[in-house]
């Protein structure tokens, strides 16, 4: 008898493959992370194969449920506010990647489509920026939006109806509709009262942490994406971003209004273009920026750059670096600091290497790299950098 795709997807090979991803995928410093059972990668990872083999008969024996997610509050940069990361216990992350795995590959088609990029095997934020490029060169109003409030707000009887007309492999339905109904624990006092704030309802919404999270999205937003491709408009889609290119400011609004139209049938919705909203068009003179890059007027057309904000962001994420206290969260030691640091800038330099402005970046970042050390040398160590000979300055890697 033909195995189903339930057994396939979650074969004790797969959750192996998938362990081994989740494994090499998470940085050092988040392997430390719970779930709701207290269990770190790293503790999962001293019995793993005892844990797996665990993991596959509960699944053969029909046994195996989802666990409530558990709920880290993260301050933003510069605010008051909170954002919410909701991590799934290893086992489920393990049973959730799998099946990431297998959908992935077997709906490639559907996910793979012109306007797709977000979470899609092979694409990335750069390809869907040079896209976007590539599209106002000949159409160069922009209009750029995003969905409301999209993870939270996903009606998940439509998410789950979606599931059962895509998703031909009904042995998987159950367990895909039980992972889009996972909800946060509310164990702690004041959780229920965070996730009030933050506009976050039980039933409602799908929770951003999960694994399938991202799959989820682009499964229900793909009757948008044909339905924007027989329309045959100009646009990309990351996740839920969305940018279009037109010949015309009335043209752009005419856009927002079909999208609108069109994301309402999934009882989703766009903001209006007010002072401080999230849909703007811009001229073919302004610089329009997506997912962190800026689609910039050129003599020849228009070229990609990294926008003001996001080097912003590159550049507090580094000097985070240069505070013991946070060095030893990530699990930094001052033997493997400097691999680090380089790892992470050279990373920043080859992520936005088609960038025009690569070459500020570089700079930019190298003169980062520098302060970062300077903070950590004089601030935390107490080495007094302008008294050190030039040979000291070199064995500390100093300019």
């Amino acid at each position: 008898m033909a195995a189903s795709s339930f057994q396939k997807a979650l074969s004790t090979e797969a959750l192996i493959k998938a362990w081994k991803h989740l494994y090499s995928k998470t940085s050092k410093r988040s392997k430390d992370t719970v779930g709701i059972d207290g269990i770190s990668i790293n503790d999962f990872e001293i019995h793993h194969k005892a844990n797996i083999a665990k993991l596959a008969r509960e699944l053969h024996n029909n046994e195996f449920r989802f666990k409530p997610l558990y709920p880290h509050f993260i301050p933003k940069p510069h605010s008051e506010k909170f954002r919410l990361i909701c991590v799934p216990t290893v086992e489920d992350r393990i049973v959730q990647r799998a099946l990431v795995n297998f959908l992935s590959f077997k709906y490639l088609n559907k996910l793979d489509n012109s306007i797709s990029y977000g979470f899609v095997p092979g694409r990335s934020v750069l390809e869907a920026a040079k896209r976007a490029c590539d599209l106002r060169k000949k159409n160069p109003w922009v209009l750029k939006t995003d969905i409301t409030s999209f993870f939270d707000m996903i009606p998940r009887e439509l998410l789950q109806a979606t599931i059962r007309k895509e998703i031909k492999d009904s042995s998987l339905h159950e367990i895909l509709m039980m992972a889009a109904s996972c909800e946060v624990d509310k164990s702690r006092s004041n959780t229920a009262s965070r996730l009030k704030v933050l506009g976050i309802k039980t039933g409602l919404g799908v929770r951003q942490g999960m694994p399938l999270s991202p799959f989820f999205a682009n499964l229900l937003l793909y009757p948008l994406d044909k339905k924007l491709m027989e329309l045959k408009l100009k646009t990309v889609r990351y996740a839920d971003d969305l940018i279009f290119f037109s010949d015309s400011e009335q043209s752009c609004q005419s856009i927002l209004e079909t999208c609108q139209s069109e994301i309402s049938k999934l009882k989703l919705s766009l903001p209006e273009i007010t002072p401080g909203s999230k849909s703007i068009i811009y001229s073919p003179t302004d610089p329009a920026e997506f997912l962190g890059l800026e689609l910039a007027k050129s003599p020849t057309g228009y070229e990609l750059r990294l926008s003001k904000n996001q080097r912003q962001k590159i550049r507090a994420e580094i000097l985070q670096l240069g505070t013991i206290k946070e060095l030893i969260s990530r699990g930094i030691t001052l033997r493997n600091l400097g691999p680090h640091l380089s790892a992470k800038v050279n990373g920043y330099i080859d992520a936005y290497r088609a960038c025009t402005n690569a070459d500020e970046l570089k700079n930019d970042l190298k003169d980062i790299e520098q302060k970062t050390l300077r903070n950590l040398y004089q601030q935390e160590l107490g080495i007094k950098i302008n008294s050190v000979s030039a040979e000291v300055r070199r064995f500390l890697n100093l300019r």
